[in-house]
């Protein structure tokens, strides 16, 4: 009887990618020390959205990729045109102002992304300033579909207005 479908892949996959093991330095052993690979995996990663530098370094540490080899990487996916800070908090600050959030919150969010410094503060001013979050709370609240005033409030303030922008904004709707 011949093999199962699902056993010769289970057994392709065993003889491509071999078993990660810690050898003695710290690192893992296995596809993620094949440069190649690695490589190819972290391009792909990269080349799937909008990265920072941040996330690709974090997805390398996760897989055990030495340091020397992850800056390597990192510098590969610069030449590539994959990584580029900048590109990257533009993209999703402009994502987060059409979704209506306040610019402190994409300001945080950008944070969290570890796109943050000076490289990147000018931009995030430009995008994020205080006069601009009326207009995106006015923006969220025309768009509003029958959740009420209370509805409003909570949507608003979920999205990081403050107070005071809450007030003028539900009060003119």
């Amino acid at each position: 009887m011949p093999p199962q479908p699902r056993r010769v892949a289970a057994a392709r996959r065993k003889e491509m990618y071999p078993p990660r093991v810690p050898s003695a330095d710290g690192t893992q052993t296995g596809r993620w020390n094949d440069p190649a690979r690695t490589l190819a995996a972290a391009l792909r990663y990269a080349g799937t959205g909008a990265r920072s530098t941040r996330e690709l370094h974090a997805f390398l540490a996760r897989r055990g990729v030495a340091p020397g080899t992850a800056r390597r990487i990192l510098a590969e996916c610069r030449v590539h045109g994959l990584l580029d800070d900048r590109a990257c908090a533009r993209l999703w600050a402009g994502h987060w102002a059409r979704q209506g959030y306040a610019g402190a919150t994409i300001r945080l969010k950008l944070a969290a992304k570890g796109l943050e410094g000076p490289v990147i503060a000018p931009l995030i001013e430009s995008m994020t300033r205080a006069s601009d979050d009326e207009a995106r709370a006015r923006l969220v609240a025309a768009q509003r579909s029958r959740i009420g005033r209370a509805g409003l409030i909570r949507r608003l303030a979920a999205r990081g207005y403050e107070s005071d922008v809450i007030e003028r904004v539900v009060s003119e709707s």
